[in-house]
């Protein structure tokens, strides 16, 4: 059942109809049932998961709050560590590492065999895992208080707008939202609505005409393609996976607001970045968060000088890399990334960013940024790092001579994802340019989105990228 799909509207105007008739109490055992319900749909046998890290956090974040020593606090912290990143491990990662551990040993000349299993990765593993964990470390470093509410936790760790893709919301973000009633309004229903059509066109029409015409053609086979396709190509992708990501962020923002909850923002038009750092400020902004508070700052943060800074920083983007999936392809991102921060800390040194100052200076920092992260897609997409190698060189010279048929519906897809960028750059520096605009006119826009996406969405739609972390 996923966003864009019948199906979900249907989910969630019932679960609509209904919730607002309740309670606080009855709303939230509403959520938790509609939450396990969605989960259920894709696969009722990884429900037990859910339900598993759910009770783990509960118990161990109230047995930290009331140990009576900090020996005692760390030992049920590691007791849900070791749950949430057990997991974790062993259903995502536990394939991965056996096959690499034997071609390790294979390089040195030893011959180990390994059988491995046939296992499923479960939607959303990485987001609730991360979610709940977040929750006892915050208990732990005091930051926050324990919720005497079984169903709230539960409903909070499973919330079904949140639940496969994100945002990575934080306890002390959220659970306060569910302690008190909740009220139908205007202004939630407007901005829910808003939300829920943006996102929905992103994905439904920039993501899917991406990936359909372009993307999935070019790096299915990049040797068969010219160089001018390969470009065209990782063009198509930065545009695909950010429309695809932070649509699916936008509906999940959208859907919490109709009823009354508030998610944090997850993306903030991150291809206006001037460098790499900004691009990670406003790209993914949650799971950034979540590395910065928890990874990046447990390892030290800024506090023992430019060298370790600059490991810590490159240690968290590589984390960040294999948390994304299972692979080599996925770590070699996460080091790319780590060295693009590395080369622009040890570059800007204690220069302010006035050193951009300029329109050119401006532009060249933003087009250099810009094709860095570009390329960095090319790892993140390829299906191994042969594929990725082959496409690299292909920007240069490339082997092949096929080009791609770019149909009108791709030059809108690229003009739509603009416009975006544009109104992003334009709310930056104008936040009230959006109340100036006539409620009419609003809704003369959005019904307009609604018609050409009616006529102009692909039929083969792809499902959510980030649903196979």
């Amino acid at each position: 059942m996923h966003f864009t799909s019948v199906q979900y509207l249907v989910f969630f105007l019932a679960i609509y109809l209904v919730y607002w008739r309740l309670n606080a109490r009855r709303q939230n055992i509403l959520l938790l049932a509609a939450s396990y319900f969605f989960y259920a749909n894709w696969n009722w046998r990884m429900l037990g998961l859910i339900v598993l890290v759910t009770a783990a956090d509960y118990f161990n974040g109230l047995r930290i709050h009331r140990a009576s020593s900090q020996a005692q606090k760390r030992f049920w912290l590691t007791a849900s560590v070791a749950v949430n990143l057990g997991i974790l491990a062993g259903f995502k990662y536990f394939n991965f590492f056996i096959e690499s551990f034997a071609a390790l040993a294979a390089s040195t000349g030893f011959a180990v065999s390994f059988s491995t299993l046939n296992i499923i990765l479960p939607i959303g593993i990485s987001f609730y895992t991360f979610r709940s964990l977040s929750y006892t470390i915050d208990v732990y470093r005091g930051r926050l208080e324990p919720t005497a509410s079984l169903i709230d936790y539960a409903a909070f760790v499973s919330f079904f707008p949140h639940l496969a893709a994100g945002p990575i919301t934080r306890a002390k973000e959220f659970l306060f939202q569910l302690e008190k009633k909740r009220s139908l309004n205007g202004e939630d229903m407007e901005e829910g609505l808003r939300r829920f059509l943006l996102g929905f066109f992103k994905k439904a029409f920039i993501a899917d005409t991406l990936g359909f015409y372009v993307v999935d053609k070019v790096f299915a086979s990049p040797a068969d393609y010219s160089s001018g396709a390969l470009w065209l190509g990782m063009l198509a992708y930065t545009v695909q996976i950010y429309a695809d990501f932070s649509g699916y962020s936008n509906m999940a923002i959208g859907s919490a607001r109709l009823l009354g909850l508030k998610l944090p923002e997850n993306f903030a038009f991150p291809y206006l970045s001037k460098n790499v750092s900004e691009f990670w400020r406003r790209w993914h902004i949650t799971m950034s968060g979540f590395f910065r508070d928890y990874v990046y700052i447990t390892l030290g943060g800024n506090r023992k000088g430019r060298a370790r800074t600059i490991f810590n920083l490159a240690a968290t983007t590589l984390v960040s890399g294999l948390w994304h999936g299972a692979g080599l392809t996925f770590v070699l991102w996460g080091a790319l990334h780590g060295a693009y921060i590395t080369i622009y800390h040890l570059w800007r040194g204690d220069k302010k960013e006035a050193a951009h100052q300029g329109l050119f200076g401006w532009f060249m920092a933003w087009l250099v940024t810009q094709l860095a992260v570009g390329l960095a897609w090319i790892l993140f997409r390829s299906p191994n790092a042969g594929v990725a190698w082959i496409y690299m060189k292909g920007l240069v010279a490339a082997p092949g001579v096929s080009a791609i048929e770019v149909p009108l519906l791709v030059h809108l897809a690229f003009a739509a994802f603009i416009a975006d960028h544009f109104a992003g750059w334009l709310m930056e520096r104008r936040p009230t340019v959006m109340t100036r605009i006539p409620v009419c006119l609003q809704a003369v826009a959005y019904a307009a989105m609604i018609l050409f996406l009616y006529h102009a969405r692909i039929e083969a739609a792809n499902p959510f990228i980030y649903f196979q972390f």
